[in-house]
């Protein structure tokens, strides 16, 4: 081939990148200005809306991943140090499903929050620094407490989470625990839907309403699917708490609003008593937190 020739390929070929290039940018800057529109359209719906979200809300979020896990089956040598907890009579029933009864009831503090009610059940329960407070159940009179894992909370996972027991005198008077093991990555990364937008798909489900305010967001997780393994299969999830008074979730790879499970705390006030009437032996403790857990759901008819 003479070098005339291939000097013309070189230059064809230069030119050729050349035109990729263009291509790329071209489309990069499309994409920004969607992003871009985007955006600027959701801020012009809150203000027509006239919803206030938080001021730190962040506009970029990094790649998350399906997490898996299963409920935790206790070892001898942990289910002896739940169980010698001297202010409190503890069962452990089937190595996973933890129930107690105080010996001496603890009030909560009046007008409590969150952190100082997380430091009472932090001293209280096993492991009770690995849970965050999420609500009070007035209706039932119970606290629920879900399990976090690597800062991230869990949602309503029946398999990992607290519910505390409370009298007339708002003091605790009993608890049901279980826990989740170790979190296993089970994909690889995936873009997570940006808060703002979330927020939109709030609005557009009728979850979230004009003249409201976003007082509150993280992301955590809450279960995609269980299977009858007992293995979890979680999905990043965004929670945004909706005028200090009320939280709604949304799947943060899928952008869709999760429904509220209304009978979650009934449900696992009935398993609860499924796994006390399980207990073997102290038959006193046994009919005194059957009585307890049937007082909670006569609560909510």
């Amino acid at each position: 081939m003479q070098w005339g020739q291939i000097k013309s390929l070189f230059i064809l070929s230069f030119l050729l990148l050349d035109i990729y290039l263009i291509v790329l940018v071209v489309q990069k800057q499309d994409d920004v200005s969607l992003l871009e529109s985007t955006s600027t359209e959701e801020q012009a719906f809150l203000e027509i809306e006239n919803i206030t979200i938080p001021e730190n809300l962040p506009e970029s979020v990094p790649n998350e991943s399906l997490m898996a896990t299963e409920p935790k089956q206790f070892t001898e040598d942990e289910i002896a140090e739940i169980t010698a907890r001297e202010d409190q009579d503890v069962a452990v029933v089937n190595d996973r499903f933890i129930i107690a009864q105080m010996k001496t009831p603890f009030a909560v503090p009046e007008n409590a929050k969150g952190e100082e009610i997380e430091q009472l059940l932090a001293s209280t329960v096993y492991l009770g620094d690995e849970y965050t407070f999420d609500s009070w159940d007035s209706d039932r009179n119970v606290l629920i407490f879900f399990q976090k894992k690597d800062t991230r909370t869990i949602y309503y996972n029946q398999n990992g989470m607290i519910l505390a027991f409370l009298n007339d005198n708002d003091e605790i008077v009993g608890y049901m625990q279980t826990y989740l093991g170790e979190l296993e990555v089970i994909n690889a990364e995936e873009s997570v839907v940006k808060p703002l937008s979330a927020i939109r798909e709030l609005y557009n489900k009728n979850a979230l309403f004009s003249n409201e305010e976003v007082t509150g967001f993280e992301l955590g997780y809450h279960t995609f699917f269980p299977s009858d393994s007992g293995r979890q299969v979680l999905v990043p999830t965004w929670k945004f708490t909706i005028n200090e008074s009320r939280s709604r979730l949304v799947d943060a790879f899928e952008r869709k609003v999760i429904p509220v499970n209304h009978e979650f705390v009934e449900n696992v006030i009935n398993l609860s008593i499924e796994n006390t009437l399980a207990i073997a032996g102290n038959e006193d403790f046994k009919q005194e937190m059957l009585d307890l857990l049937s007082s909670k759901l006569e609560q909510s008819e």
